[in-house]
């Protein structure tokens, strides 16, 4: 799904008898590299196929395909099956086993760029000069790390990144054929959260409906991931505003007694302030982030009120944060720093001095003052009657 630019070529090659010996298909990992692998060997072995060039799904050829049975549909996991001898044995059923059903066969390479030197020197020898009726597909996220006589002798094609919206789509679908109660805000932080990846964001479904016994909502999705509330960016976003100092340990109090990856909490941070700076700068910004429009309009809030240096800062001072997090140093602490520097530029960047200060400013925020008291009037002290004179 997500790459028809892709699909319709294959598609067209297929239908026209124009079938290349070798392809590449590189691109982020979840994006159908391989499944895309699959369907287009299923069409080249499916006597039933559609004048559009696509498989039936029902004949034995795809049926065989599908549930990974098919000899002339071969898949190998060069992550693990790396070596020189690995490809040997390969090229050897490529060069004396013939097709089962007397089509084509097509040998599947996941992870290809992880082929040893030797290995794929081996593998190059066969994509020279394949068998008439094989074909090649080799799926990489890393396409440079593959020789470039194998690059020069494959048919790139590019798998991009699935939108959020047509994930979103596929997650309702999904849901809707296996019973679940979804509700949109959760479907769409479960796409988010995948990235562009539908594998991912099918993963993530099923973990979310099985924790919420078939029910998907998007404090489900928050508590499987650890990620914050939507909420909490626009208020830092305020409290830099204000400079308010309390409202940010607040801030961190709160997403340290929900379980919040802080981590994920800072790069989420960083792609908010990245959102209010297109904002900024863009009359168009939906067509340059893949976000829901109510996100878009609050961005565009935040813009007209954030200078645009304060929204830089935040994501340098974010970036920098999340660093030193990576590097080992205590966490929570470091969170406190770095957003105290984002509400009190004047902080600096002394560790030590930031440490003492943000001490002295949790007592001041931990401690309510006590109620004044009245004070009781002072009880007069009665005046002694003076004793009589005896005259």
């Amino acid at each position: 799904m997500g790459q028809s630019h892709v699909t319709t070529t294959l598609a067209r090659e297929i239908t026209s008898d124009q079938v290349a010996h070798a392809y590449l298909f590189t691109g982020p990992r979840g994006t159908g590299k391989t499944t895309t692998a699959r369907i287009f060997a299923k069409a080249l072995n499916c006597p039933d196929r559609t004048a559009e060039g696509e498989p039936c799904d029902d004949c034995d050829s795809c049926r065989a395909i599908t549930n990974g049975s098919s000899f002339d549909v071969i898949e190998m996991d060069a992550a693990s099956h790396n070596s020189v001898d690995d490809v040997r044995d390969l090229n050897v059923s490529v060069t004396t086993v013939a097709s089962v059903g007397g089509g084509r066969r097509v040998f599947i390479l996941d992870e290809a760029h992880m082929l040893s030197k030797s290995a794929a020197n081996a593998l190059l020898k066969t994509l020279e000069e394949p068998p008439s009726h094989v074909h090649f597909v080799l799926a990489t996220t890393e396409p440079y790390r593959l020789l470039d006589t194998i690059r020069s002798r494959t048919q790139r094609f590019d798998f991009h990144p699935v939108s959020l919206v047509s994930i979103v789509e596929h997650l309702e679908r999904i849901s809707g054929k296996e019973g679940f109660t979804s509700g949109r805000e959760g479907l769409v932080a479960i796409a988010r959260h995948a990235k562009g990846s539908v594998r991912d964001s099918l993963s993530l479904l099923e973990q979310v409906a099985a924790l919420g016994d078939g029910t998907v909502e998007v404090a489900g999705v928050r508590n499987a991931l650890g990620l914050a509330d939507s909420e909490k960016f626009p208020r830092l976003a305020r409290a830099m505003l204000d400079q308010d100092a309390g409202a940010v340990l607040t801030l961190v109090q709160e997403l340290d007694a929900e379980g919040v990856d802080l981590r994920r909490f800072f790069s989420e941070a960083i792609g908010f302030f990245r959102g209010v700076f297109l904002a900024g700068y863009s009359g168009d910004v939906a067509s340059i982030v893949d976000e829901p429009d109510e996100v878009v309009t609050e961005w565009k809030a935040l813009a007209v009120e954030m200078p645009t240096t304060a929204v830089l800062r935040a994501v340098d001072e974010l970036g920098e944060g999340l660093i030193r997090i990576r590097e080992g140093r205590e966490e929570r602490l470091m969170v406190e720093l770095t957003l105290l520097r984002l509400v009190r530029p004047e902080l600096g960047d002394d560790l030590g001095a930031l440490r003492q200060r943000l001490d002295a400013l949790e007592r001041r925020v931990a401690v309510t003052p006590a109620a004044p008291t009245s004070t009781p009037a002072p009880t007069p002290t009665p005046t002694p009657t003076p004793t009589p004179t005896p005259t």
